[in-house]
């Protein structure tokens, strides 16, 4: 099977990812979207390769300054990739999605489960803030 092209949009995740340390689950928000927005709209995601397994990549459109200040506790801190690169955001894993918050069914996360039941660090963290708030291009690839 080939690459599928997830959605394209600004990249960000809940809050409680990186309370939890989970860091599993990212969404895109539209265009001109930021976490510090008020009220912010959420790109629809293509679930067709939902439960295959591999690894989710972002594929830099546009970049901008995130405005996270980044995981203080474990020392991680946004940076910003050049246009055109590939962030590498996890896996191999399998591929979820998951309805964020039940008042706005727009909000949708995809992330990878891994394979040895971990509870943290589903996806790479350093990874996420290196992708966070960029326009990307979110790209599942399946194994094999």
């Amino acid at each position: 099977m080939t690459a599928v092209t997830i959605g394209e949009g600004v990249l960000t995740w809940r809050r409680r990812e990186r309370i939890f340390d989970r860091y599993g689950a990212v969404s895109l928000m539209a265009e001109g979207g930021n976490s510090l927005a008020a009220s912010v709209q959420y790109v629809t995601l293509e679930r067709a390769a939902e439960g295959q397994r591999g690894r989710l990549e972002a594929h830099v459109l546009a970049t901008r300054q995130s405005t996270h200040v980044g995981d203080l506790f474990r020392h991680f801190s946004p940076s910003t990739p050049e246009v055109g690169e590939v962030v590498c955001l996890g896996g191999p894993g399998t591929l979820f999605f998951e309805q964020h918050d039940d008042d706005d069914p727009s909000y949708w996360a995809v992330g990878l489960r891994p394979d040895d039941d971990r509870e943290v660090d589903w996806l790479d963290p350093r990874a996420l803030y290196r992708a966070h708030e960029q326009t990307v291009r979110l790209v599942f690839v399946p194994e094999g």
